[in-house]
């Protein structure tokens, strides 16, 4: 195996297609859709996550409670990690790296106190990989004066032995280390319907019903605030609001985003009933605030909205994603 170096750092996965998991210590509550870090020394290893890796998500003492600690789900790499110029990261704002995630599955929690019972084997997996390679290994477990524990490190390489060992780790839908996942990724275009600016994806169907429910919800209560009685027709028409106000009937459609917005993803039938309809409004609710339970489900806050009445989308402002071809 050749193993390469960046910093002096040993990439002892270097070349073996197995070694595809990694562990994330979950350091924001919006945690499943992405890895996010700095783009310093101690991070670099971020650029060698790849599409189809493995993700599994530490809760610590913060998020999860006390005794508490453990992997409470995992999810799959969607896309390559991309340069974030202006990463947000705790308290600070500079270049960073971000990797899109997919497929969450929440899981029974894996503790910590139940991973000490194969803290002998796991230690032998970390003596073993330093003497062939030298440390530091990014290694996600330490055993010293403190206890057993999590490495503090926000991203960790889970060596795929330790799959093997602890029992429960291993993903159910995992396609058992072989050169390819036995079902490619699929990379999503952004948020329902909505592209953020920044480089990200969302292939979370959990979060992305989320954030649309919250997008209407916000919508609804605006127009109800306004006078207006509100009909949610979107499970069977081309946009989402009927609103009624004495003689006067608005058609509504609504964006919803987890981040700032700046286009949005109309389909045909949107756009030409928003040519058709005099009154649709467009409503667009950007940088929805959310977090993960621990059960995987998602709770979400107040977005900002932007309404557009009387919109039409106007063709210097639309372009062709995809076209239908007819053969010969």
């Amino acid at each position: 195996m050749t193993v390469s170096t960046t910093a002096k750092k040993a990439r002892w996965w270097d070349g073996d297609p197995t070694q595809r998991y990694w562990m994330e210590l979950v350091s924001r509550p919006n945690w499943g859709t992405e890895l996010i870090s700095p783009d310093e020394g101690r991070y670099s290893h971020m650029w060698d996550v790849r599409e189809g890796d493995v993700v599994f998500h530490w809760l610590g003492v913060s998020y999860a409670g006390a005794g508490k600690s453990g992997i409470y789900g995992h999810s799959v790499v969607v896309g390559r990690p991309q340069a974030a110029p202006e990463n947000q990261w705790r308290s600070t704002t500079g270049p960073g790296v971000r990797v899109p995630l997919g497929d969450f599955v929440p899981a029974d929690p894996l503790l910590l106190r139940e991973l000490e019972d194969s803290a002998g084997e796991i230690g032998a997996v970390k003596d073993q990989l330093i003497n062939d390679y030298g440390a530091p290994i990014y290694f996600p477990f330490q055993d010293g004066s403190g206890g057993f524990r999590p490495r503090e490190a926000y991203l960790a390489k889970v060596p795929r032995a330790l799959v093997d060992i602890i029992a429960g780790l291993r993903p159910e839908s995992d396609w058992g280390g072989s050169a390819q996942p036995l079902v490619s990724p699929q990379q999503a275009g952004g948020q329902n319907g909505v592209k953020e600016t920044y480089a990200g994806f969302c292939a979370d169907p959990v979060l992305k019903k989320a954030i649309e429910m919250q997008a209407v919800h916000q919508a609804k209560a605006h127009y109800s605030a306004a006078g207006y009685s509100v009909e949610d027709v979107g499970a069977h028409k081309s946009y989402d609001l009927r609103v009624i106000r004495g003689d006067e009937v608005r058609h509504v459609e609504v964006k919803g985003s987890q981040g700032h917005v700046q286009k949005v993803i109309l389909t045909r039938n949107e756009v030409t009933h928003a040519n058709d309809y005099d009154r649709t409004d467009l409503v667009v609710v950007a940088d929805i605030e959310w977090e993960r339970r621990l059960d995987g489900s998602i709770a979400t806050g107040n977005g900002v909205m932007s309404v557009y009445p009387d919109w039409r989308p106007s063709p210097e402002n639309l372009k062709p994603l995809s076209f239908e071809y007819f053969l010969d």
